[in-house]
């Protein structure tokens, strides 16, 4: 090798190739600290700089991150886990536990804001991109690790996730842990510590996020081909024996879950019906154009469409290469998981694609490229594969680095903004709207009352009042059938985008006589406006619309004993703290 042409030290040495990194001397004195100890510490405290620069303070107004909040909610103050916002509460069967539990264990040390609940996504994305860093420099040495790691610290899909309160960085660090235990025990089969911490992250992968199957089915094969059958036996029994129990569990309730929704034409549109063979052919089809021309090279780096597209393609291609070098020398964890996984989300509905689902995918992918291109480009010269390894590393993360510039800029003025005129003033008025007709209700309706809204579970989160989605229907039998059967008398006709127009204002239109008017919040034709529901009496007649203001002409307002008869104190609206208001189950 060429190292020692040029005189590199052993760390050097260590740098390019792990063989070289066990060098000590026997004099205590001439210790020395490791050099990837010391990047791997640096990698840790630069992802932490750089995420946490770019860390948005104003809470996502997603229903899945306030889902996930609801839920630890629910376990922290019911010691149960239902959808709470729900006015039926429903036991919950689609999300795996282990991250509401994370969430619950926050909330009981005193996790009281919103910024908190992110902190530990940074916190799991940079484990993350630790495990990724050392699980590398196993396997190859320090070189690849360290371009990988810097380029995972800018990706823009790290840096998203980072930002927001999902399951998918756990899930991501749980992955890169099993994978680095799992090689730390080929290393040393003698260490029985290390296939038992691989076994148990990958049963906490599945529970985490039910994508995780496919890691538990890679080890499984692996423990098989290597004829481990008493490892064998305790880890499916001890995968089989909680997962049998979550699906009893879900069975017995008849709820959605992942599983019953991945058969589904389109999990938001049921009424489609079921996927046919053909309609897989062409969710794979769509979601491979999808993956290998945007959602992978769109989340390394934010280079323009066009040189997207010749990125992904790229990246790919030398990926596959690598992989099947890698197969045919080894078959390990990782080898049976990236193509398990990768065909999984192939198969996905395409409404589910991008790159929050391909997260656990990136440093593999990353990792099998760059071995492919390390070789090749020491074919043309010795020095070559460190040198076309810093352009390849520039180029991925010098768009990235700008990007992230930006964006430092846009969340330092948006922090300015929530510290004045609070968490939310980030967002345009139409869902600043939202949340104060959220607050409002929260504090003037009765408790145990019930509200159709747009966003349910972030609808809770703000006011306490239980909530579920109004129907997509214009149909209004539909309507007032599940308002009775849900038993709510309230709904917020909101502007956060097209729905509530198409579904809700319909409704309201064709029956006058069922409703009455509480409150508009805004004004001009773009007001959000809260209506009671009077009866499940269809009025079959139609209403006049106000054209300067978009509000119906003749609904009489509200009577009195729709609302408390004293307002009910919530935590200020500019508060930056967390606190789901207290409301009565209807159910109690």
């Amino acid at each position: 090798m060429w190292f020692s042409d040029i005189g590199f030290t052993d760390s050097w040495r260590e740098f390019v190739n792990p063989r070289y990194g066990s060098h000590s001397s026997d004099n205590p004195s001439h210790r020395r600290i490791p050099i990837w100890v010391t990047l791997l510490i640096v990698v840790a405290i630069v992802h932490l700089a750089i995420s946490l620069s770019a860390l948005n303070p104003a809470p996502h107004s997603g229903g899945d991150n306030t889902g996930y909040i609801s839920l630890a909610h629910s376990l922290t103050t019911n010691a149960s886990y239902v959808e709470i916002w729900d006015p039926a509460e429903p036991i919950h069967t689609k999300y795996p536990p282990l991250y509401p539990v994370f969430l619950a264990v926050a909330m009981l040390l005193g996790a009281e804001t919103w910024i908190i609940f992110k902190i530990l996504s940074v916190f799991f994305v940079t484990t993350a991109i630790v495990l990724s860093f050392s699980w590398i420099k196993n396997r190859n040495g320090l070189g690849l690790a360290l371009g990988v790691a810097v380029v995972l610290i800018f990706s823009p899909a790290f840096l998203w996730s980072s930002n927001w309160i999902l399951s998918d960085p756990l899930f991501l660090a749980l992955t890169m842990g099993c994978l680095w235990a799992f090689h730390n025990f080929e290393k040393n089969k003698q260490s029985k510590i290390w296939i038992v911490a691989g076994c148990l992250m990958a049963i906490l992968a599945t529970f985490t996020r039910t994508a995780g199957i496919p890691l538990v089915i890679a080890v499984g094969g692996v423990l098989l081909l290597n004829r481990s059958w008493k490892t064998l036996a305790g880890f499916s029994l001890a995968f089989a024996i909680p997962s049998l129990s979550w699906w009893l569990r879900s069975g017995r309730t008849g709820q959605a879950q992942y599983m019953s929704e991945f058969w589904l034409v389109d999990p938001y549109q049921p009424d489609l019906g079921t996927a046919g063979f053909l309609d897989f052919v062409r969710r794979a089809l769509g979601n491979l154009h999808g993956y290998v021309f945007s959602y992978i090279p769109g989340g390394l780096t934010t280079w323009p469409d066009i040189f997207l597209m010749v990125i992904g393609f790229l990246i790919v291609f030398m990926a596959g290469v690598g992989y099947i070098r890698r197969f045919r020398k080894q078959i390990t964890v990782s080898e049976l998981f990236v193509p398990l996984y990768f065909g999984l989300i192939l198969i996905w509905p395409t409404v589910w694609s991008g790159d929050r689902f391909i997260l656990p995918l990136y440093p593999l992918v990353l990792f099998y490229a760059g071995e492919v291109l390390l070789v090749e480009t020491e074919r043309l010269h010795t020095r070559a594969p460190l040198v076309s390894g810093v352009i390849a590393v520039l180029f991925l993360i010098v768009p990235s680095s700008q990007d992230w510039f930006g964006t430092v800029q846009r969340t330092s003025a948006c922090r300015e903004l929530v510290k004045t005129d609070g968490p939310f003033a980030c967002y345009n008025e139409n869902f600043q709207q939202f949340v104060v007709a959220a607050r409002w209700l929260g504090e003037n309706l009765p408790d145990g009352t019930s509200v159709f809204s747009r966003k349910p579970r972030f609808f809770y989160a703000i006011s306490g009042i239980k909530s579920r989605t109004y129907p997509l229907s214009s149909d209004s039998k539909n309507f007032f059938e599940e308002a009775k059967n849900g038993d709510i008398s309230y709904v917020v006709l909101d502007r956060i985008d097209r729905l509530g127009a198409t579904y809700v204002a319909p409704v309201i239109m064709s029956n006058p006589e069922a409703f009455c008017s509480l409150v508009r919040v805004g004004n001009g034709e773009l007001s959000t406006q809260i209506f009671g529901i009077k009866n499940q009496m269809l009025a079959n007649t139609k209403v006049e619309w106000n054209k300067d203001y978009d509000i119906p002409v003749g609904i009489e307002p509200c009577p009195a004993k729709m609302l408390r008869s004293e307002k009910k104190k919530l935590p200020p609206a500019r508060t930056l703290r967390l606190r789901i208001p207290d409301n009565p189950s209807p159910l109690d």
